[in-house]
């Protein structure tokens, strides 16, 4: 469960959007809130760094107050480097938080080719899910802290079977029933199948998935699990949209080199398209 989090501050517009949908978080069982900022001090001197440090952390200290009046207990940390997204990976392993929350531009294929998005690059390396909503999903909402709090309520979980989806899976069971509304197990099966492969590989989905959706119910939880023929990438944004999710968990890591770059793959895709928050679970 998502008891502690880790949500990077840059001081953008951006980055407010974020905390305005933070405080949404206490619904999804999170108590804990860890504000993470990192200074560029490259060719600076000691007592120069020293003191933007603590500018900076008076500065979060104010963010922090509106994310206490929302009733989670928060931490300012500060760290200083010119690898952002390095040190705010090592900001969460110290603080000892089991997720971590940002916003992401949504960046294309081209742009992504050029240089990596902060967020993006957190994705790829956590050790821990990363919870994340596009900045122009949060400028379009009414309610920013209630698209977090809705997250789990009308949730999308794509699985492959691998242990990283199985993760993900056994993430939404952690959610605080209460959060929990209907779950949507699915599964795509290879396009490029044909005859009794694609039979074999559908009907091994659905055995599959009836006994996650038993697992679910267990916990209280109603899941249907879902078995659709087509492109994962393509398949999951589909159902997602038809269905009007409200959430999306998905694994990002394979079993090896190749199955791991799909994973990706289908992860970042989702990031940059998908119409509401996504959790990426490691």
């Amino acid at each position: 469960m998502l008891r502690s989090v880790m949500i990077p501050v840059d001081f953008s517009k951006e980055s407010d959007l974020v905390i305005e949908f933070a405080r949404g978080l206490g619904a999804l069982g999170v108590r804990r809130v860890v504000l993470g900022h990192v200074v560029e001090a490259t060719g600076m001197e000691g007592p120069v760094i020293a003191a933007k440090v603590d500018k900076v952390r008076d500065k979060i200290r104010d963010i922090a107050r509106r994310l206490s009046d929302a009733g989670l207990e928060c931490e300012v940390r500060v760290a200083t480097g010119d690898d952002i997204a390095r040190e705010l990976l090592a900001i969460a392993s110290e603080s000892h938080v089991n997720g971590v929350v940002t916003g992401t531009h949504g960046k294309g294929a081209l742009s992504m080719l050029i240089e990596r998005s902060v967020s993006e690059a957190v994705v790829w390396h956590a050790e821990v899910p990363v919870l994340l909503v596009r900045y122009d999903l949060l400028r379009n909402s009414r309610d920013r802290a209630a698209l977090a709090a809705d997250f789990a309520r009308q949730m999308l979980v794509s699985t492959d079977f691998s242990s990283s989806a199985t993760r993900a899976f056994m993430s939404v069971l952690d959610l605080p029933s209460s959060a929990v509304g209907t779950v949507f197990l699915l599964n795509a099966v290879d396009p490029s199948l044909r005859g009794t492969k694609r039979s074999a590989q559908e009907g091994g989905a659905q055995f599959q998935l009836r006994n996650m959706a038993k697992m679910a119910e267990e916990q209280g939880i109603t899941a249907r699990g879902v078995v659709r023929v087509g492109d994962a990438k393509r398949v999951i944004l589909q159902e997602a949209n038809e269905r009007r999710v409200s959430g999306i968990v998905a694994g990002t890591r394979g079993a090896g080199p190749l199955q791991e770059a799909m994973l990706g793959s289908v992860s970042m895709t989702l990031i940059r398209q998908a119409s509401c928050p996504i959790m990426i679970m490691p």
